[in-house]
């Protein structure tokens, strides 16, 4: 299955700082973060190998860094597949995330960040507005994501953890591809983060945090709906039958 998919797709370029194992882990990652590799698709190592035009090894090495990061199952005298979504590492995530980024908020504030430090946000917002036009959905969650990851910058000192909990926001981030491919679900998320990076500008920290708040709370519902429209995606002890 896999090879077919590969065959179908065009690979980015290895960037110049990479070697062929990160090359390899980056395009693997992507290609289940953004469903191009579906929850529960067997993975061929061959197949990526020659795909890539690298050996078995780096490809080896992936699959197990993407299994500590529940993106991969490895299975004995069964291979590897995509691992499936997990509601309750969805809403471990999300959690997760409230706490933190509400912080990352309350020190945005206490910094008074000033509009020119804000211009990333900005920048971000205007490249999700664009790729949804062009119906670019990968690029678009991608950004979202980015866009998370960049109140996390501006909060200082914050990097650190935004990098630990990126390794395990597996779920989360295909949760999100998962959400914009529905245009009105896209609409709604950006007008959500559009309207936290006004209140940042406005020095309206208690409306920027209610406004992620109720972001957060969105996804989690999404969450819920989607184990119940695409129960294939998920792990079955996640469906709740009404």
């Amino acid at each position: 299955m896999s090879q077919k998919v590969l065959a179908d797709i065009t690979l980015p370029k290895q960037r110049a700082s990479e070697d062929a194992r990160q090359y390899t882990y980056r395009v693997i990652k992507n290609y289940i973060i953004s469903l191009t590799l579906l929850p529960g698709q067997k993975m061929n190592e061959q197949d990526f190998a020659s795909a890539l035009q690298t050996s078995r090894t780096p490809v080896h090495d992936s699959f197990s860094r993407l299994s500590r990061e529940r993106l991969v199952d490895v299975i004995p005298q069964r291979g590897a597949f995509v691992s499936k979504l997990d509601r309750k590492r969805i809403e471990e995530a999300i959690w997760t995330h409230s706490v933190l980024g509400v912080n990352a908020l309350h020190n945005i504030f206490i910094k008074n960040i000033k509009k020119t430090e804000m211009d990333i946000l900005f920048q971000t917002l205007q490249k999700t507005k664009d790729y949804l036009e062009q119906n670019l959905l990968a690029a678009l969650s991608s950004t979202i994501y980015r866009y998370y990851s960049q109140l996390y910058e501006l909060a200082g000192d914050m990097n650190l953890i935004w990098d630990a909990l990126e390794m395990t926001d597996g779920d989360f981030q295909r949760l999100l591809t998962i959400s914009v491919n529905d245009s009105e679900t896209a609409d709604s998320l950006l007008a959500d983060i559009s309207a936290i990076t006004d209140a940042l500008l406005q020095r309206d920290c208690d409306r920027a945090c209610q406004i992620y708040k109720n972001h957060l709370a969105k996804l989690s519902a999404l969450a819920f709906s989607f184990s119940q429209s695409k129960p294939d995606y998920f792990t079955s002890e996640t469906i709740i039958c009404a």
